[in-house]
């Protein structure tokens, strides 16, 4: 499964995933290695990456952490390869 993903550019540690989000089912691509976050429509580069944080702080409308108070699996969640 991993040699048909795509290796993250930014930190080249790890693979971009397909993920969506669970409210409304947005997909994005994110490296769980630098929670680096690309949307369907960009290439998959470094210059437009953004990151998880920032887009789920943004998407829930909370200033800082994100997290405090959820887990990743109450905001998104992985996506087959067939999805």
């Amino acid at each position: 499964m991993q040699a048909s993903l795509p290796q993250c550019p930014r930190c080249e540690q790890d693979w971009v995933h397909p993920y969506r989000f669970k409210d409304d089912g947005a997909a994005f691509s994110l490296c769980t290695e630098c929670d680096s976050l690309w949307w369907p429509h960009e290439a998959l580069e470094v210059a437009t990456a953004r990151f998880l944080d920032d887009v789920v702080a943004a998407r829930l409308g909370v200033g800082g952490n994100p997290w405090e108070s959820r887990l990743w699996a109450d905001v998104i969640e992985p996506l087959s390869e067939g999805r």
